[in-house]
This record gives C-alpha cells, sequence and structure tokens, in this order.
C-alpha cells in the first residue's frame, strides 16, 4: 500500500504538470482533463470526445492519448507529412490495442487502408466499434492471430484484462487461456506497398520482424515499441539487413525508413 501510495505521489509531482501542459496545447480543456483524470481520478468519470479519436471510455485511451499523442512517443512529423500526402496508404499495425493509433491514421487520412494484427479479438471488436463512431467510413480490416517467424500450430495465450494491452506470447501472466493461430507476415500480407508498418506486440516484435523480410522490402517507413534489450536487438538486425535506417528516436519508439525508398 504505501509503494502504490508513493508511487500515486509522484505520478502527481513529477508527471501531472508537463501532462496538463501537453495535453492543453495539443487538444486544449479537454486534454487538460483527460491527464488530470488519468493520473489524479486514475478513472474517466464520463466519455470525453476528443478530435480525432471519437468519445473515449476508458482510462487506457487516455493515457495512450497523452504518452502516444501528446508527449510524441508515436508522433513523426515526416511519417505524418506522407500519410497526409498519399491519395490512399496502405498502413499495417501488429498490436491493436484499443486503436488509438489507427483512429489517428484515419484522422490524418480517411482514404488509409489500415490492417490491423492483433492477438485478442475483444481488442479488435472495440476498434472496430471506436472507428464506427468517429471514422465510419474507414477502410479498416481485423485479423485475430499471433505473428511469428514463421506459420505454426496455434499458441495457447494467458491474460486477464484483454483490453489491458500488455498480454504477450513471450511473457504469458493472467488466469484466463485461449488458442490463437500463428502466422507470419510473409504468408499474411500480400500488399504491393505499404507506407508504414508499426511493430508493438510486447517483446515478441523480433520474432515478427524475421517472417516479414519479404513484407519489409515493400514498406517505405516502421516503428518500433520497444520492450527490452534482445527484442530491440533482433527487430534491429532485421531491419538493418532489409535496408532500413533509423532516424528518429521517440522515448521507446524507434523510427525506421528504407534507404533509397
Amino acid at each position: 500500500m504505501l509503494r502504490r501510495l508513493l508511487i500515486y505521489g509522484r505520478e502527481i509531482l513529477v508527471s501531472l504538470p508537463l501532462h496538463l501542459i501537453k495535453g492543453w496545447r495539443h487538444f486544449g480543456w479537454r486534454g487538460a482533463w483527460l491527464a488530470w483524470c488519468d493520473l489524479v481520478f486514475t478513472a474517466l468519470p464520463f466519455p470525453i470526445h476528443i478530435p480525432g479519436f471519437g468519445p473515449l471510455l476508458r482510462r487506457n485511451e487516455a493515457r495512450s492519448l497523452m504518452d502516444n499523442f501528446c508527449l510524441g512517443e508515436l508522433r513523426c512529423a515526416e511519417v505524418e507529412q506522407a500519410l497526409r500526402d498519399h491519395p490512399a496508404p496502405t498502413v499495417i499495425d501488429l498490436g491493436v490495442n484499443l486503436g488509438m493509433s489507427i483512429r489517428w491514421w484515419f484522422h490524418l487520412n480517411p482514404k488509409a487502408r489500415v490492417t490491423g494484427v492483433e492477438m485478442m479479438q475483444e481488442s479488435l471488436d472495440y476498434t472496430t466499434q471506436r472507428l464506427g463512431l468517429c471514422h465510419p467510413e474507414a477502410d479498416w480490416q481485423p485479423i485475430c492471430c499471433a505473428v511469428a517467424a514463421a506459420d505454426g500450430e496455434p499458441m495457447e495465450i494467458q491474460f486477464s484484462d484483454p483490453l489491458e494491452g500488455t498480454t504477450s506470447a513471450a511473457r504469458p501472466s493472467g488466469q484466463q487461456r485461449r488458442q490463437v493461430p500463428v502466422r507470419c507476415l510473409d504468408s499474411l500480407l500480400d500488399e504491393p506497398e505499404i507506407l508504414l508498418l508499426k511493430c508493438d506486440i510486447e517483446g515478441f516484435g523480433g520474432q515478427a520482424l524475421l517472417g516479414a523480410r519479404e513484407v519489409l522490402k515493400r514498406t517505405r517507413y516502421v516503428v518500433t515499441e520497444t520492450h527490452g534489450p534482445e527484442e530491440t536487438a533482433l527487430m534491429s538486425q532485421v531491419l538493418f539487413e532489409v535496408g532500413f535506417t533509423l532516424f528518429q528516436l521517440s522515448s521507446r519508439s524507434l523510427w525506421w525508413h528504407r534507404r533509397g525508398a
């Protein structure tokens, strides 16, 4: 209990001022209110509508908005401009969770085509529901499976809350269990050109990219979120080998572009 109180106090003293400033700068009073709800109330007492994202219902949505967009962890000016300029960009999202990134991409370009690959069917269903409210014309394809270096037998996963966002094939935890298909991206995806591939799958990103060498040759940008040195090293090795260069580091997110693309 004492440790939790100390962590809470540190969040209020250290994180809250910056979150309030960044939230206000990006989304006005709504952004500041979400920062307050996330760090002080640790809950959303009522839905808040954010342009591009629609009504936010869960605290995890507020936290994702703060970390990834207001604080810039998943913001890259070069990639966002490329998304806006392309007539119909194709985007692949590995690790959908609550679909916050997907909502943002459709906000940048309503003509985008997005495929979301996620182990938790509940995440895909939630994202589909949210898109129906904020981007009803979205060209969106959800795929429920685990991604690995090669196609394989179904994998058993363990989890607690299917929408919590930290379910990992590499680090099983939780009381609930289910089987999910296992696919590699090279056999799963046939898009001729991919503008952006996002890889945030809780420690299994290296295995996913090992099975995506052909897909990566057709991809212009990749953003990887790191969850440990082994995953980071393997993802970096694969990306270097197929011709990518690191050009931006944003907290735990590494932004890559394919040389000559």
